[in-house]
Parts: C-alpha cells; structure tokens; sequence
C-alpha cells in the first residue's frame, strides 16, 4: 500500500478537526433551539439552521478550502461581517456578491460558540438576552461594566505572558468566554472567542504571534464599546 504523502496527511489531520458549517449548525440546533425535537416543517427547519449557522459565522473562526494548497483557510474577518447563511448553513454569502461553500468550523471553536451563543441567544429565533445585540450595530455599555471588562482583559495579558502554563491558560479561557458572555455587541465576542482559538493553537504549536494580536485587537474593541 502506497503511504500518504505528507501535504495528504496534513490535509487528512486538519479534516478531522473541522466540521462543515451545515453539520455544524445542525449540532448546535439541538442544544439551542427550543424543544429541538418537535416536528417543524422544512423550510421552518432550513431556516432555523440558516440563523444557527449565521449566529455561529458571528461568534466563531470560519475557513473555506483554498485552491491552490487544498487546505482550509482562516476568513478574515472583514470577509464574514455582513455575510449571510443560505441554503441550510451550506453556502456563505459574502457582502460583495460572493459564494462560499464548503465553509468549515474547528471542532473545539463548536463547542465554546455554543456556550456563547447559550449565553447570549440568536436574536434570529427569539431566543436573545438583554445582553445580545446585532454585530452591525455596537452599544456602548456603562462605564463601569467595561472596566469589569478590561480589567478581566488586563488579568488576561498578565496570565498569557510567554512561556505559557496550562494553569494560566485555563484561567485565561475563563475570563475570555466571561468576556464574551458580556459581549456589548457580537464583534467583541468574536475577538474573545478568537483569543482562546489562539491560545489553543499556541499550545499546540508554540507560536504566540496571535494572541498578542488578538489582546490588542480585543483592546481596541473594549475601547470602541465605551465611546
């Protein structure tokens, strides 16, 4: 048996860490929408899987295949604002006109954007919380709350100082997902739910370049909630 090329076992590692977003909407319906097993209609299912996977693309790192290496590659973040999810969560809608299909989701960003979004509901199906507000449209919080904020960041930095300790990191990851439960608006959710995607690959491959750009990146979101 020919053995797999090294770029095939790579593309096969990174697969099995990925899940494409209509799967992953799916999973997330059953344990955010109300009484998930009642019997809907069609398209009442398509659409609530259209607004789980839009609610997901607000709150999680999204990657489509890219041509040319054949692996996934991170959207950035100006790409996702204003997209929309269509056609049961398996095509990505840019705001220039653009398709995307076979957008993907990390395993491990499913599981915190479903503690998030637990947290802060989707406006989309009725289930939002005083603290969830539309991403396009940021509000600013009492001055005090964003203080809680920025000194839960500021406790962070101090933590995700290099090397990186498993104890610290923990703590770090609970004061982010904190963070993103007290969200003034999804793009700040976004950023914390970012950074501990950061540290996890950090860990992992011991570069920390992304998570001083998320903390400032994250900083100068806090800064724009207060204004």
């Amino acid at each position: 048996m020919r053995r797999k090329s090294q770029t095939q076992q790579l593309t096969d590692t990174i697969a099995g860490q990925q899940l494409a977003l209509s799967v992953a909407a799916h999973l997330a319906r059953t344990q955010l929408v109300r009484d998930p097993l009642t019997v809907y209609d069609g398209q009442h299912i398509l659409e609530m899987i259209n607004a789980v996977g839009g609610a997901l693309a607000r709150v999680a790192r999204l990657y489509a295949l890219d041509t040319e290496t054949g692996l996934p590659r991170e959207l950035l973040e100006a790409e996702v604002a204003g997209a929309t999810v269509e056609r049961g969560a398996s095509v990505l809608v840019l705001k220039d006109g653009r398709t995307l299909s076979g957008v993907s989701i990390k395993r491990s960003d499913l599981r915190e954007a479903i503690t998030i979004l637990k947290a802060v509901g989707i406006p989309e199906l009725g289930t939002a919380t005083p603290q969830a507000a539309p991403a396009s449209e940021p509000k600013a919080l009492p001055p005090v709350r964003v203080e809680t904020l920025r000194s839960q960041l500021a406790e962070i930095e101090e933590l995700l100082r290099s090397p990186l300790l498993r104890s610290q990191v923990e703590r770090a990851n609970q004061l982010a997902l904190s963070i993103a439960r007290n969200a003034p608006h999804g793009r700040v959710a976004n950023l914390a739910m970012h950074l501990m995607s950061a540290v996890h690959d950090a860990l992992r491959t011991g570069d920390e370049q992304d998570i001083q750009m998320m903390l400032a990146r994250l900083s100068a979101a806090l800064d724009e909630a207060k204004t």
